[in-house]
């Protein structure tokens, strides 16, 4: 067997995540001498790093072979295994399963559907900016980046305006539940507070989807509620998975790339100048800022049988991690990766992934993103940041907690 090269711990250690950002220097020198490297972690299951795009395209668009289901994301060793057999989402089911569940779901968010609501969704993203017009200094991730996409996916599941900001809490909980900031006050933190989150959020959604059986609404809860697979209605822990997976990457991913977008555009000036003077350029700045934040950070694959990759044997059942921001800045694709460029053209980012598990919420994502921005290049007088940004323990979202910043807008 071909023993794969040692890959550094730190492209997966949550603390250097938090402490410095992605680890790029690490990502780039194994795209060019180690494109298949082994990785151990303290307490993480061992993996083999996949860093270039091409190969991560490759691996993503033969589902048959490089499965999802044995592990999703890394997790410590004594967690991974219950953390995985509590959710059963979209993202870690494989062919045939996932084609019929995503069929449930997938004409409600074609771009013809949803492009609609794009006048919907300005409207909302200006309403955001109102609030904070006359602030001055304010925090961008809490007073903006939060909001649109947590309302947006709470409008279309039906959750009462009451109940959203406790689903914000709980998907922190989950996905941040490293993060000592989102530890409760009576010490709960690590895996114990994920699962305690989630047995809520169940708990919720169990209510919820009872009175949407009983009285369906026009919203995607009621779909859910009443969906059938082969004339059953679906399981509870793949219905209310399913829910949760909404909810959480409705808001997350949103939330972290328009976070992330921002400070890019805060951080060079000159592109900036550039989409505050050209409008039309608004496409084009989002899938940059998408590209430049790569929000998801890793999911695994599993391959069903020995393969080989670049020469290194790889068994079955031993893991492949895939960390889509390296491919966003693989020099063999991307001219000048490392320059941020409102004006990138072409542009065929990672950032929602590829394959049969390209992003179901994709295009909404990208409508928020463009209302959001709309609205801020369409009222921005000035802009600076206040202070370093306050970035997430996680080596699987790219999260920014706290973003301070000084902001004067126009009158929409």
């Amino acid at each position: 067997m071909s023993a794969a090269p040692i890959a550094p711990s730190e492209i997966i250690d949550p603390n250097y995540y938090q402490q410095n950002g992605y680890p790029y220097k690490y990502w780039d020198e194994l795209r060019k001498n180690a494109p298949i490297a082994y990785c151990e972690h303290k307490n993480l299951v061992p993996f083999y790093a996949v860093t270039r795009y091409q190969d991560i395209i490759d691996v993503s668009k033969q589902p048959m072979l490089f499965e999802n289901a044995p592990l999703l994301v890394l997790q410590p060793q004594s967690a991974a295994e219950g953390q995985e057999m509590r959710l059963r989402t979209l993202l870690n089911m494989d062919p045939p399963d996932h084609r019929t569940y995503r069929k449930l779901m997938s004409k409600y968010f074609t771009k013809n559907r949803l492009n609609a609501s794009q006048t919907t969704l300005d409207d909302v993203a200006n309403k955001i900016l109102d609030k904070i017009e006359d602030k001055g200094d304010i925090d961008f991730v809490t007073e903006v980046s939060m909001t649109l996409p947590l309302a947006v996916i709470a409008e279309l599941l039906g959750l009462p305006a009451d109940d959203r900001d406790q689903f914000f809490k709980w998907t922190n909980e989950v996905i941040g539940s490293l993060d000592p900031d989102f530890a409760r006050e009576d010490g709960t933190e690590g895996t114990e507070l994920a699962m305690k989150a989630l047995e809520e959020v169940f708990e919720y959604c169990t209510k919820f989807v009872e009175d949407r059986r009983k009285s369906p609404k026009d919203d995607l809860t009621s779909v859910l509620a009443n969906a059938k697979v082969e004339g059953n209605y679906l399981e509870p822990l793949e219905l209310l998975s399913y829910m949760f997976l909404l909810i959480a990457a409705g808001n997350e991913t949103t939330r972290n790339a328009t976070t992330g977008g921002m400070l890019a555009l805060l951080e060079h000036p000159e592109q900036m100048d550039i989409a505050l003077k050209n409008p039309g350029v608004l496409n084009s700045a989002v899938e940059e800022m998408v590209r430049w934040t790569s929000p998801v950070i890793h999911f695994c694959r599993t391959p069903n049988k020995d393969v080989k990759l670049h020469g290194v044997d790889i068994s079955a059942g031993e893991h492949l991690v895939l960390f889509y921001p390296s491919a966003n800045r693989d020099e063999n694709i991307f001219t000048d990766p490392y320059r941020f460029d409102v004006l990138r053209d072409p542009n065929p980012q990672l950032g929602f992934g590829i394959g049969e598990h390209l992003c179901l919420g994709a295009h909404l994502a990208r409508l928020e993103l463009r209302a959001v921005f709309r609205g801020l290049f369409n009222r921005i007088e000035h802009v600076e940041l206040k202070g370093d940004p306050s970035r997430l323990k996680s080596s699987l979202i790219g999260g920014i907690k706290h973003l301070p910043m000084q902001m004067n807008l126009a009158a929409a």
